[in-house]
């Protein structure tokens, strides 16, 4: 039992990562009807921006954080201006094919510029150390980023569901067209929904920096498919079922790890796929409605 306690616990921080890509991913995904696998790259990119502020400028932490939310903020609306809104109305296919198109074409150049090799991430001293409880050892780390991922989790809500903003981006995730006759400014709309959505990429990329001590300019590849994932999951556009379904999804791969002959621990990825087959099977409309709430 401790040791399931121990892994489960271990898993909260990767949990949290996921929940906040998955609730940045289902707005996009919800309002607008835009699969974004270019949304890995809005993550890997504030994650660097975040290491250079915080290594080649000797920037505080603080304002290395907040150098990788603008970093995401801005490569997020530069996607939208140049790769989105050039096909907007083109189609599902045409639009799914530009985001795989813009993030192949992010994460080359920065390859091509930084290098993929792993850069070490500065993690603040305050964020060092454990406390013991009983036999169970819970990081600093670990309790911070929850504590965040939760506040920000509420705000987000919030947002979505008391202000104006929020429910324009509701009206819109039900009925665009509709949304828009009744004086709804969509254009405003998008683009405060890829502000937000890049926001909460740029926040996962911190809670990864400080997580692994590290980040890499590949980062994004894989958790942006975990993050696509978990939208389904959750059902397409809610924020808070994506989020559950982020904690779901990265404390279930912990376990399945942990649990794992270690000459299968590659196997780990396959925990996501097996949950999403069975979801598609049993609930392919996701654990909680869908429609942004």
């Amino acid at each position: 039992m401790n040791y399931f306690l121990q892994q489960a616990i271990n898993a909260l921080g990767w949990g949290s990562l996921l929940a906040m890509m998955a609730a940045g991913y289902t707005m996009t995904f919800g309002i607008i009807g835009l699969v974004n696998f270019a949304h890995g790259e809005v993550f890997m990119v504030g994650a660097l921006a975040a290491y250079l502020a915080l290594v080649v400028w000797k920037l505080p932490f603080w304002a290395g954080g907040l150098a990788g939310l603008i970093g995401s903020v801005g490569i997020g609306l530069a996607i939208e201006r140049v790769a989105f809104r050039t096909v907007r109305g083109a189609g599902m296919i045409t639009l799914f094919i530009t985001s795989l198109a813009a993030s192949f074409g992010i994460r080359t150049l920065f390859i091509m510029l930084f290098s993929d090799k792993l850069k070490t991430f500065p993690v603040p001293p305050f964020l060092k150390g454990a406390l013991l409880l009983g036999e169970l050892i819970i990081f600093k780390k670990t309790i911070v980023i929850v504590a965040v991922t939760v506040a920000i989790g509420l705000g987000l809500l919030y947002f979505v569901k008391y202000t104006r903003t929020g429910a324009a981006m509701r009206a819109m995730s039900y009925d665009a067209e509709i949304a828009a006759t009744m004086g709804v400014n969509t254009e405003r709309v998008i683009i405060a929904t890829f502000i937000l959505a890049s926001s909460l990429a740029g926040m996962a990329a911190l809670i990864w920096g400080v997580k692994f001590g590290s980040v890499q300019c590949s980062m994004g590849v894989l958790i942006v498919v975990d993050a696509f994932i978990a939208s389904v999951l959750g059902g397409i556009g809610n924020v808070f079922g994506a989020m559950v379904a982020g904690y779901i999804i990265g404390v279930g791969q912990t376990l399945f790890v942990a649990y794992l002959p270690s000459e299968l621990v590659g196997l780990r990825p396959l925990f996501v796929w097996i949950v999403f087959f069975i979801l598609l099977i049993f609930k392919p409309s996701g654990l909680f409605r869908a429609n942004i709430k």
